[in-house]
């Protein structure tokens, strides 16, 4: 039997860091067959790539969005940037498990974009996922918030030893179905609840069955140091594999903090923790505008948070806990509206609270309370919170891979609403053509080890990250002297330009830049890749 498709003359990549070459590389049904000088090899289709890198297909490491595989399942933004396979599940928050309460709430959210929820464990999402065709695989890790919310709802104290046992089922029932380890978000509600002995019990789980856990750690700013602390103290007592989300030093007093962070985590590895690091190539980030209130105001929910902004006493609470962190008028500025999640503030969009609040003549803080409230607590924010110097500092570590944290969007349809942060359509190409090609930051091989070899290490995909024989055929197909992003945060619905071709699990999804309409993405499963 021939071969499928062969790849001739491009610039072979491969993921590993290693010197590229010129060759052919063959696919035959989801596999690579060979790579090497094929000429003579008979193929149903050949592929002309020279001048081109042939490289592993692109994976996301920290990628968002529980229902955008139902709002745009074709997942052109992921495609055009070269992505294979998204990591989701981070931060502490995944598609499962889901109480009754969370159901119903996350129900009510699917409904306005006219989809339904009807899953609430790991295999129900992924029977959902693979039976409506997706065009990129995901990789899933179990959000520690789930687990606490479905357990114990969202309030502020300590799991009793019946409810943490629950805690452990949860997580343990998750694993064996697949999941490739854990996440928490102990910056947001419910995580930020949590205790240490409660993430020690349920990573020493995790540690058991060789997952990894992932954190967006308690804080990014001021007290950065005392939660990498925290965190890595979880892999110290109980030799779980620790990756730190969306590595960054927050608010411009604390950058200089960079360098002690650096040589932290340096001496931490150094020292034998299996530690490393993922990062998205921008200086702001994004999140929900509700996370800038103080932890009591989100206690126990949206419903709870909302009657605490309309109440007199504890609207004034809230107001003068704004004003102390955001304490200028260059603090306001840096916080813009990305989507108001609401018809009334939809001009918003973009534009800063500083400047929202001088149109609308109201104080910022008010302001923000006002957005909180119209939008039901689901406004979201891009916050400019980094420097480009740091950046690079933490682009040019060996152990940071790349992770958007963001939603796979298109650029129109339901899931292209708003303001969204660029790295929704642009990171990985970002990567590529500003911090390798332009700017020399990274060698074109190291750049792809980021985007491929690295993550398919850090989450333990054998068979994906690297291109070899017998590997799955996740391949992308790129110009390195054109590979660049095209979102910006006044227009971020811009899809990268440079990806040529991109192969999922040994189809083409992209042709001579072109969706081919495709779709064979799949849900993958620890132990079974």
């Amino acid at each position: 039997m021939g071969l499928d498709l062969v790849l001739r003359g491009g610039l072979i990549v491969d993921g590993t860091g290693g010197a590229p070459f010129v060759g052919d590389l063959a696919v035959r049904g989801e596999r690579i067959e060979a790579i090497g000088p094929l000429a003579a090899v008979p193929a149903a289709q050949w592929l002309d790539v020279r001048g081109l890198v042939v490289a592993p297909g692109f994976i996301d490491i920290h990628a968002h969005g529980d229902l955008y595989p139902l709002l745009c399942p074709e997942a052109p933004g992921r495609l055009h940037d070269g992505v294979t396979t998204e990591v989701i599940g981070n931060c502490g928050e995944s598609p499962f498990p889901q109480s009754p309460a969370m159901l119903a709430e996350r129900a009510e959210s699917a409904r306005r974009h006219g989809i339904a929820i009807d899953w609430d464990t790991f295999d129900a999402y992924a029977a959902r996922h693979d039976s409506i065709g997706c065009g990129i695989n995901r990789v899933a890790l179990v959000g520690h918030g789930n687990v606490r919310q479905a357990v114990m709802g969202e309030e502020d104290r300590a799991a009793s030893p019946d409810e943490l046992a629950a805690m452990c089922r949860e997580v343990e029932k998750a694993l064996d179905a697949g999941a490739f380890g854990i996440s928490t978000g102990l910056y947001y509600t419910p995580g930020m609840f949590a205790r240490a002995g409660e993430i020690d019990a349920l990573c020493a789980i995790v540690a058991r069955r060789g997952g990894l856990y992932a954190s967006h750690i308690r804080n990014e700013g001021d007290a950065i140091e005392e939660a990498i602390e925290e965190f890595t103290g979880v892999g110290r007592r109980t030799g779980v594999r620790l990756q730190l989300s969306h590595v960054k030093v927050s608010g411009r007093a604390n950058w200089p903090k960079a360098d002690r962070v650096i040589e932290r985590l340096q001496a931490l590895r150094a020292s034998g923790l299996d530690l490393a690091c993922d990062r998205y190539p921008y200086i702001a980030s994004s999140t929900s505008l509700s996370s800038q209130l103080p932890g009591w105001a989100r206690e126990g929910g949206r419903a709870p948070m909302l009657e605490r902004i309309s109440a007199p006493g504890t609207r004034a609470k809230l107001v003068e806990a704004l004003v102390a962190d955001f304490p200028s008028d260059e603090a306001w500025a840096a916080l813009r509206i990305a989507d108001a999640a609401c018809d009334q503030w939809r001009a918003a969009e973009g534009r800063s609270i500083l400047e929202i609040a001088a149109g609308s003549g109201r104080e910022p803080a008010e302001m923000v309370l006002d957005l909180l409230s119209a939008s039901e607590g689901r406004a979201s924010i891009v916050h400019f919170t980094m420097c480009e110097e740091n950046l690079v500092k933490w682009l040019k570590l060996p152990f940071v891979a790349i992770g958007s944290d963001s939603s796979s969007r298109a650029i129109d349809g339901p899931t292209s609403v708003g303001k969204p942060h660029p790295r929704s359509y642009g990171t990985c190409a970002r990567v590529l053509g500003r911090y390798v090609r332009e700017k020399g930051v990274l060698s074109l091989p190291e750049g792809v080890r980021r985007l491929t070899g690295l993550p398919a290490s850090r989450l333990g995909l054998k068979r994906r990250g690297l291109l070899r024989p017998g590997a799955v055929a996740d391949i992308t197909v790129f110009d390195p002297n054109e590979v660049a992003d095209r979102a910006t945060y006044e227009v971020p619905q811009q899809y990268s330009v440079g990806v040529r071709h991109v192969l999922v699990n040994g189809a083409l999804a992209v042709k001579d830049g072109e969706l081919t309409g495709t779709r064979n993405g799949r849900f993958l499963r620890k132990g079974a890749e």
